[in-house]
């Protein structure tokens, strides 16, 4: 439901403001009923009713509910298209929050001045048609917490209630048990963005672009943190634990002109981004660390106080041991069983007289130092080529399924790698040009550590379009205003170095750069018409 009022005025010719007042209710519910059978005497889709199923007879169901509620104000002012100027202001409120905390105010302000269009910038009108410098500060407010964060729930459960729910010892109706734990204090996650950058036009606006700098605050992270096993069998809460700091820049150049007496045009554009992020606070508690997903009792992924959201932590691996004796001279690996030949040697990071756990460093960042983008379009009369390439660089990625195809402590096929790159394979002429540790049963060699990390910088062209219009005086006497006919391809080819199925991998959060065998990027083509009746 959402009502809005809008007031456009200009003043003494020059003065112009446009001033919108709003509010905004939504109100959203969510259901779902689902039944199974299974063991059907026939696969006809005719005889598969639901009740000729003879197994499995089960069934689910549940919903949920959530509200918000904003009201909003913006206002606009230009002084002759050279001054300009924006603010802005929500109130939300969601019912994600506990009544503590439900609403959150959001004000933003951006200015901008064309300094092009100043007379004491005559003198460049020849090469210079568009310099404008803007600036912004503005908070936004996140609540993705899930429907109820804010109150403790109860769930009918004949497994875990362990009690009727009428008290007596002998009846068989479910009782009820603690399902998620409520934090009626959580309140908005609140990020405040500054922003400093210029646009710019060149010799008649065919080269343009723009450069922002800008740094986002956030404050009061919401995160789900683990709870005391003495509270029971909860569901933890997000609780406003973090204050994150992330900065960045953003460059788009793009050129576009003409040639061959204008039946030759072209269009170049490149975006390149940089930006790093570092955890400012983190609940106030010395040392308190937030840990990656448990994937198979190894964990390859953290973060704390004055490191990026998150870093991947482990072992450094130093080579292998050569032999007995270089192994017997080297600390101890976890109590000594691990110093034998073809072993990977850690390296001991604390300097004391052992490695173990307390030899894991920070071993890499998920983070890339840039990525960029280039699009590309040529058009040669009725012909037009389009292409797009993306990149990512410098970031690292942990290749979590080497762990079941490299080692041996799960069912499945292995990799050609173990087999003839291992340490002491037969196959294997020199141990100096392994890749692998001694293939054993040892599952210290397969702990998170560098072993595990790759380079996930990679190139791939996501597009590439060839096109052919007919001559308008060809499709108009079809009767069709524009025809064309094009051939398309996607993902055609990936430069990297990352030996896995897809450098570009859709993770996210705690859990981002690993690789957990995610299907890769499909290639496909296509043969497309266009009309224009």
């Amino acid at each position: 439901w959402a009502n809005t009022l809008q007031y456009i005025k200009t003043f003494a010719e020059n003065h112009k403001v446009n001033v919108l007042l709003g509010s905004e209710a939504i109100n959203s519910q969510y259901q779902y009923e689902s039944s199974f059978r299974s063991t059907f005497f026939s696969t006809d889709p005719n005889y598969m009713q639901m009740a000729s199923g003879e197994a499995d007879k089960n069934n689910d169901g549940g919903g949920n509910m959530e509200r918000w509620m904003s009201y909003f104000g913006r206002v606009n002012y230009d002084f002759k298209g050279k001054y300009l100027a924006e603010l802005t202001f929500r109130r939300d409120g969601s019912s994600r929050f506990g009544q503590n905390n439900r609403w959150g105010n959001f004000p933003a302000v951006s200015v901008g001045w064309r300094i092009s269009d100043e007379s004491f910038m005559a003198a460049t009108r020849g090469w210079l048609d568009n310099l404008k410098i803007r600036a912004g500060w503005g908070t936004s407010g996140n609540d993705r917490i899930g429907a109820y964060n804010g109150f403790t729930t109860f769930t009918t459960s004949s497994q875990f209630s362990y009690y009727d729910i009428t008290g007596q010892p002998s009846a068989t109706a479910a009782g009820f048990s603690h399902y998620q734990l409520g934090n009626p204090d959580a309140k908005w996650e609140t990020t405040v963005t500054t922003n400093l950058g210029f646009d710019f036009g060149f010799l008649n606006n065919t080269l343009t672009g723009s450069v922002d700098v800008w740094q986002r605050k956030t404050k009061d992270m919401l995160y789900t943190v683990a709870i005391p096993e003495v509270v029971g069998s909860y569901v933890a809460p997000a609780v406003n634990i973090a204050d994150m700091d992330n900065k960045g820049f953003d460059i788009t150049i793009n050129y576009r002109n003409k040639a061959l007496n204008g039946d030759f045009t072209y269009d170049i554009g490149l975006t390149v981004s940089h930006y790093k992020n570092e955890i400012t606070k983190l609940t106030g508690k010395s040392g308190e660390i937030i840990w990656g997903p448990s994937l198979r009792q190894m964990t390859y992924s953290r973060t704390e106080a004055g490191h990026a959201y998150p870093e991947f932590y482990g072992l450094i691996v130093d080579g292998y041991f050569k032999d007995q004796a270089e192994a017997d001279a080297y600390q101890k690996e976890y109590g000594g069983t691990y110093n034998i030949p073809g072993h990977f040697k850690f390296r001991n990071v604390n300097g004391d007289t052992v490695v173990d756990d307390n030899d894991r460093t920070y071993i890499g960042s998920p983070h890339p130092k840039f990525t960029a983008g280039l699009s590309i379009d040529l058009t040669y009369k009725d012909f037009s080529l389009s292409a797009f390439l993306y990149s990512s660089y410098g970031n690292k990625v942990v290749n979590y399924v080497k762990r079941w195809i490299d080692y041996t402590q799960f069912n499945g096929d292995r990799s050609k790698d173990r087999l003839y790159k291992s340490w002491g394979s037969p196959y294997l002429s020199n141990n100096a040009d392994a890749i692998l540790p001694l293939a054993d049963w040892n599952v210290t060699s397969q702990y998170p550590s560098t072993a595990f990390l790759e380079d996930g910088s990679f190139l791939r062209l996501k597009t590439l379009q060839l096109g052919y219009t007919l001559p308008k005086s060809v499709s108009q006497k079809m009767g069709i205003d524009r025809l064309m006919v094009y051939v398309q391809g996607t993902n055609l080819f990936t430069i990297t170095k990352y030996k896995g199925l897809d450098p570009e991998i859709s993770s996210s959060g705690m859990g981002l750069g690993i690789d957990q065998g995610a299907w890769p990027t499909a290639r496909q083509m296509m043969i497309g018409v266009k009309l224009d009746l």
